[in-house]
């Protein structure tokens, strides 16, 4: 019986002048999301958004209301029936819909237009009397099995029950692309899904060594390229081939720095994809002192590497809360999939935990890096992950 989409967001109503912009991409994102489906419109109403349900398949609603709901700056959304703003057609359409179950029940409103010429109040009153006489439901307003809640000003009114519940946030693309690299790990997902939620379209980047780590890493990083398009709408991943620059690396250093050097290595490739796509930043997972490599020190000497805006979503984080974000996101049960990453050769078991930045650059200018990135960049492979609902 529902008619409607309710569409609610939080920190896009905070942008004052700026708002009707953050809400044009929120519907970009979800007519993008939407398009296997259906070619929604998504229409700007005071306070929210709304599109109407029948363009959907009837057997891929639940699915697309879930799909949906994943876009960041969604903070709630709701199937409603729509009806005329005037008491009669409110409590008609409150009375068909909490016919549908039984139990307590509660009745609210929200009027976004204080011209109207009835109140909040009055709406829950003879809506939950409408309710009452056609169901026999009794009201409950402490603990009721049901909530309906009225959405009214002057032009409509909505009836909802369920709300899926959104990540908030802002919408993806609104503050610009980043470049994230994707380990394969915990940690790099997270980050590129906390770069989501702060309004950027995502990238993954990773760096590939096949001879050392096969087809499993790659299946790897696809899976969670995969569940980040569940948040993106859609999710873009590019291999870039390790092999030759680890191999140069190895014969240019000792093992106890070989770690940051890769990283390094990394940051340039990131550079290059950033350059040639005109992308805005880097993102990386790395939480400070998490492991040797992420000390103050370390950090210092493998970010003067970059060229581009080095972003670090996770750097105050600890590895509980990035391990439940993880979870809650769908990238931890792929993430602990055993393959073993590049960044698992020929590690040290005694690290470096203290390095210059200029004992590293003498390692590459041995290594003779530059030619060799150019070559890894020039072989690289993009796929391109669509919309879930495909």
């Amino acid at each position: 019986m529902y008619s409607h989409v309710l569409l609610h967001y939080d920190e896009i109503g905070t942008k004052g002048g700026n708002r009707r912009l953050f809400e044009g991409q929120l519907a970009r994102n979800v007519r993008r999301m939407l398009a296997p489906l259906a070619d929604v419109k998504v229409k700007r109403e005071p306070g929210r958004m709304s599109f109407e349900i029948d363009a959907v398949p009837a057997d891929r609603r639940e699915d697309a209301l879930r799909a949906v709901a994943r876009l960041p700056g969604i903070s709630w959304i709701s199937a409603a029936v729509r009806t005329e703003p005037d008491l009669a057609s409110i409590c008609e359409a409150a009375a068909r819909l909490a016919a549908r179950r039984a139990g307590t029940f509660k009745i609210e409103c929200r009027r976004t237009d204080k011209g109207i010429a009835f109140d909040s109040r009055e709406v829950c009153v003879q809506a939950g009397a409408a309710v009452n006489r056609a169901t026999g439901r009794k009201v409950d307003v402490h603990t009721p099995n049901d909530v309906y809640r009225v959405q009214v000003d002057r032009y409509r009114a909505y009836v909802h029950d369920a709300r899926i519940g959104g990540p908030g946030g802002l919408p993806t693309a609104s503050a610009g692309h980043v470049v994230t690299l994707l380990s394969g790990g915990i940690d790099s997902p997270v980050a590129a899904y906390r770069m989501m939620l702060r309004g950027c379209e995502v990238t993954g980047l990773h760096l590939w060594n096949r001879s050392f780590s096969g087809d499993l890493v790659r299946e790897k990083i696809l899976d969670l390229g995969r569940a980040l398009a569940r948040h993106q709408g859609r999710f873009r991943v590019v291999f870039v081939p390790f092999e030759e620059i680890q191999r140069a690396l190895v014969a240019a250093s000792q093992d106890d720095v070989r770690m940051l050097l890769y990283r390094r290595a990394m940051l340039r490739v990131a550079d290059l994809l950033v350059k040639e796509e005109e992308q805005d930043a880097v993102a990386v997972g790395d939480a400070v002192s998490q492991v040797a490599s992420q000390t103050l020190s370390n950090l210092k000497a493998v970010y003067e590497a970059a060229e581009s805006l080095l972003l670090t979503p996770l750097a105050g984080s600890c590895k509980q809360e990035t391990i439940a974000l993880a979870q809650s996101i769908g990238t931890y049960d792929v993430s602990i999939r055993p393959a073993a990453d590049c960044c698992g050769l020929m590690v040290s078991r005694h690290p470096r935990t203290s390095t210059r930045a200029s004992v590293l650059r003498a390692h590459e200018a041995a290594a003779g890096l530059d030619a060799l990135l150019a070559a890894a960049f020039a072989a690289r492979e993009t796929v391109d992950l669509p919309s879930p609902l495909a």
